[in-house]
């Protein structure tokens, strides 16, 4: 579970900072991320910032994960 005030903290970046979190954190952690995914993470996030009805909610999706496992 992520800390509530870390969560905080990240949903009030903007797209650009949180996109450099990404980055940031990517190079932290030993996963190959190719550029064609970077791509797609960036253009996805582009579209939320446009259109958050098209997202969930960290709740909606916990919500919808835990109703698949059960």
């Amino acid at each position: 579970m992520v800390n509530p005030a870390l969560q905080s903290a990240i949903e009030a970046m903007s797209l650009d900072e949180r996109l450099e979190l990404v980055e940031y954190i990517e190079g932290t952690v030993p996963v190959a991320v190719t550029e064609r995914q970077k791509a797609t993470i960036r253009s996805r996030a582009a579209e939320l910032e446009a259109d958050p009805s098209i997202g969930l909610s960290w709740g909606e999706l916990k919500a919808r994960l835990a109703a698949r496992r059960a």
